[in-house]
């Protein structure tokens, strides 16, 4: 196996800091999905609510285009990087495979102010592939991103139906350089303040897309893993995992029959 050279954040005070503040603000750990949920809908309805406005001054426009790539890719960093420190709290024998992969090695840790997943969760940057990759090899022994987005998903509730034989890279092929092109955008956005790239709004659409469908593929992977549960979409006697559109998402007509997840059972 080679190893990897990648090393181990230094327990510091104000890492410490950074990490209790990010904790607070997830809440429940257990509600990972949900929480993406709220922050998508927030920077979509936002971005939305501009491109509706067709009189909106164009330089406006331009703006929150540029925006919508740094909420974008900041929700998908939340989600994967909660994801990564909820995995290793349940499975400590990921944690183990991960420790040998890194460096400097930790003899002892004091769990007293964060846990060792917290900590473990810095050494990785969640806007790079790459890093994903590594992030989760230990627990889909596979690349990441190509796992999740060549995996049959099965039958899935989809636009209020049952959808047979979901695959992400049925419905985008280039799902990788898109991902790579957003996490680029985003970047030069962040920073350099002298970057305006062209409004393209079919390829927004398509990152809105993407940004919102792999992460809750990856929650239907860790939901079967650790039996958790799950929004469903239930027809007659069959009830499946559903997975929410961005037409979806900014729909106003919703109506919640039952606040609790399912878990399916055998």
């Amino acid at each position: 196996m080679v190893m990897s050279l990648r090393r181990i954040r230094k327990k510091t005070s104000k890492l410490v800091d950074e990490l209790i503040a990010l904790r607070d603000s997830r809440k429940s750990i257990d509600d990972f999905c949900f929480s993406y949920f709220v922050n998508f809908y927030d920077s979509c309805h936002l971005m939305h609510s501009f491109v509706k406005s067709g009189g909106m001054n164009k330089e406006l426009l331009a703006i929150a285009y540029r925006q919508y790539y740094v909420f974008l890719v900041s929700c998908w960093e939340t989600f994967f990087r909660d994801i990564f420190v909820y995995v290793h709290t349940q499975d400590e024998s990921l944690t183990d495979r991960l420790l040998v992969k890194l460096k400097p090695a930790i003899d002892a840790f004091n769990d007293d102010d964060i846990s060792l997943p917290e900590l473990l969760s810095k050494s990785f940057n969640f806007q790079n592939i790459n890093d994903l990759d590594e992030a989760f090899s230990e627990l889909w022994g596979a690349n990441f991103l190509k796992y999740v987005c060549t995996t049959n998903v099965g039958a899935c509730g989809l636009n209020g139906k049952i959808s047979d034989d979901f695959f992400v890279n049925n419905l985008f092929c280039d799902w990788h350089e898109d991902i790579v092109k957003t996490f680029t955008i985003r970047h030069k956005v962040v920073h350099d303040a002298n970057f305006r790239p062209e409004v393209d709004f079919s390829f927004i659409q398509r990152a809105e897309a993407l940004f919102l469908v792999i992460p809750q593929i990856a929650t239907q992977v860790i939901a079967e893993r650790f039996n958790l549960g799950r929004i469903v979409f239930q027809k007659g006697e069959l009830c499946v995992p559903y997975i929410f559109t961005v037409s979806e998402i900014l729909s106003n007509d919703w109506q919640v029959n039952n606040a609790n997840w399912c878990k399916e059972t055998d």
